[in-house]
Parts: C-alpha cells; structure tokens; sequence
C-alpha cells in the first residue's frame, strides 16, 4: 500500500519449495492480493496453510449498533448535524466497542469506546472485516495491532490502516487509560491518493507525507501471538460469521510485499499555506473510489494582505462532508469539542458560524487538530448517533 517491505526470512524465489533454517517441514506460502490479481500483493510464509477451519456458525446477537440501523430520510430531516461522541457507550470487546454514526454500501463511519485497549483483546477471538478497509484513528490509548503480518505499534494521534481480509486483534499498553477512536471503513479499498507518487511508485517529494512516516510490522507474531487466531470473527456482506482452526493461520515466518497493516502520525503530516485560503483537498491524506479523508494540522495560515484564513461559506454539491474535532481551537465552529463529530450534507450550504469569518483575519496560524471524511455519496444517519446529537447545532447560525 506504500512501498514493498519484507519482515522475516523468505525463499529467494516465490511459489517454489521453500524450508525455513532449522525446521524440518516446508513452510506453506500463502498470497494477499488486492483487486483480484491485478493490484497490490503480499507473500506470507507460514507454519500451516491458513486453511484448516474446523467449524463455523454465524455469530449471534444483536450486532445493530456495531453495525449501523439506518434511519429513512422520511425519520430525519435533512440538517448539518453535531454528534457528541463521548456520549456513545463503551464496549468491552472489539466489536462491542463500535457504534456506527453515518452509513453508506461503500463506506462506514463509526466511534469506538472502551474502558482500554485491553478491553478491545477480550472475547478470545481475531476479528477480519471482508467488506473494505479499516482506517483507524486514534483519539486515547496505545497499544499493539496484532495480525499474520506481526506486531505494530499504535498511540494517540496514529492512523492505523488495516487491509480488507486481514485478520487482527489489539493488545494494550500496561498504563491502561480509555481507548476512543475514530474508525472509517472504505470498500473496495483505502490508499494513498495516486496523485502523491511519482512513475516509480515513490512518494513524490512535494507529497504531504514521506515514505519514512509510515510504520509496518517490527516484529513477527510470537507463538502466543499466532495462538490468539484459532478463532475468527469475518463481517462479510454486513453479517457475522465465525471460524474456528485446527492449526493457527498467524504462524509466519517471514513475508514480502506492499499490502501490510501501517500506522501513521497525522502530526507528520506536512500541511501546504497559500497568501490566500486554500481548499480543503489540500488536507488529503487517504483516498477511496468515492471518498477522501483529510488531515487538519496545526500550520501557519493565508499571508496575503487581507486574506481571510477562515473556510469561506460553501456548497459542495457532491459531497457529504463529516469532521471529527480532535482539540485546539475551530476557528469555523462555536459549541464544538474534542471529540465532537460534525456533519454537512449534501443539498445544503455551509461555512463558519457568524462572527468567526471575519474575525480571523489577521490571524497567523491555526493549532486545531481535526480529521475530515468527504464522500461523494449521501450518508445515511444510524439511530444510535440520533440518540448522540446535540439538538441546537442545527440552527446555531441563526442566533
């Protein structure tokens, strides 16, 4: 997804026998790939194929939080909306944590609360999200990602990208302290935007980031690791399904390729300035087939004589557009915190609350720390985030 990488020890060939120093079987091969065998790949080699499922069922409850009841648009009127985040409950697992906020078939916008990472790492199952990517962005807490690719480590402020089919499961730091996240699921896939990287592949040298940003697995999965997959949850078609293996499909000995779990601090992100406001594309940092997310980071604003740092008013007629508010101050916005999660749809104008606009110019630079989500299809509100929402964010421009 960035750039090829290896961990571990690999053949000097691939799709041939290979037996790893010291053992006394051959070690089976096994390949990702992304848009069938056309795009992105990686060659994993392992203990045992990642093939020996000895039961599955589907997993029950009542999985429509995790998964987003979508409210019609005849239940909720077309508004901007203001969803309070930390109003959402913690779960005590990974998929209990969730609570999808905004719904669409290629896309899925959600909060994740629990009391610590460790709370993510219990019901003693790996979990594989088969509808799209995982775009993780992490509010509080720290810890490890665990997957067939090996350990990687996560903290405050890290994205963390999770490819579609990979399975994986969260340990925590020690200290503990409440784990909160921001997490977008992208189908078919998440990536960084074609345009950043030169004929070769390489990140252009005018990109927002460098290949020295991104962090993949450090360290192969330990024997307890590869242990913590003998059970498997797959969402798939938005239903849950679970697996149970003979032998562990985590037992790697090394692999190569570009398709690979990688985290990156949104604070190394390396934001552009113009004399005159720039538009927010210039924030992005992930793409989809039908969506971007951007990355707002402290920076040195608009230096123009006149120029107003503040986003004008506007009507981007093709884009649903969410903001998760991290901390600083929103020049744009009044009545908005950490944590806050707006949203401005399609059909609507909007810009800054009154006041902010032109009280702005003369401002130097900007210290707030947001995370944006355009897509260019509409959203459909989930009924837990109504049960979130500040009721009086909708006409705030008006008083």
């Amino acid at each position: 997804m960035i750039e090829r990488r290896t961990l571990g020890e690999i053949p000097g060939k691939p799709h041939s026998v290979f037996r790893p120093r010291g053992a006394s079987t051959n070690a089976s091969e096994f390949v990702l790939t992304r848009d069938g065998f056309s795009g992105g790949f990686s060659l994993l080699y392992q203990a045992d194929a990642p093939t020996a499922v000895v039961g599955n069922a589907f997993q029950g409850g009542d999985h429509r939080r995790l998964l987003g009841e979508v409210l019609s648009p005849a239940e909720v009127p077309l508004a901007r909306r203001h969803v309070e985040t930390w109003r959402a409950p913690q779960g005590n697992d990974l998929l209990s944590s969730r609570t999808a906020l905004w719904r669409h078939e290629t896309c899925r916008i959600s909060v994740v609360r629990a009391a610590s990472v460790g709370e993510l790492a219990r019901g003693d199952y790996a979990f594989t999200n088969a509808d799209g990517d995982e775009l993780w962005f992490v509010y509080s807490g720290s810890g490890t990602l665990i997957t067939m690719f090996g350990r990687l480590r996560f903290a405050v402020n890290d994205y963390v990208l999770i490819p579609r089919g990979v399975p994986y499961v969260m340990e925590g730091d020690a200290s503990g302290g409440d784990f909160e996240a921001f997490l977008v699921e992208g189908d078919p896939g998440i990536e960084i935007p074609a345009d950043f990287r030169n004929p070769h592949g390489q990140l252009k040298l005018e990109a927002p980031y460098t290949h020295r940003d991104f962090r993949s697995p450090s360290e192969l999965p330990s024997t307890a690791d590869a242990a913590r997959f003998a059970r498997i949850v797959t969402l798939r078609n938005n239903t849950l399904s679970e697996h149970r293996y003979k032998t562990s499909p985590s037992r790697t000995i090394g692999w190569d390729g570009s398709v690979y779990p990688v985290a990156f601090n949104i604070l190394d992100y390396l934001p552009k300035t113009g004399k005159i406001h720039l538009p927010p594309n210039l924030h992005t940092t992930f793409r989809s087939r039908n969506f971007v997310v951007c990355s707002f980071v402290p920076r040195l604003v608009d230096y123009a004589e006149g120029a107003i740092p503040c986003p004008y008013p506007h009507a981007n007629v093709n884009c649903d557009e969410i903001l998760y508010y991290v901390r600083g101050n929103f020049t744009s916005r009044k009545g908005i915190q950490p944590r806050s999660v707006s949203y401005h749809p399609i059909g609507m104008p909007h810009g800054p609350h009154p006041g902010n606009y032109f009280g702005s110019v003369g401002a130097k630079s900007t210290d707030e720390l947001a995370v944006m989500v355009d897509t260019w299809f509409p959203l459909s509100l989930t009924r837990a985030a109504a049960g979130l929402e500040d009721a009086n964010y909708p006409l705030s421009w008006g008083s």
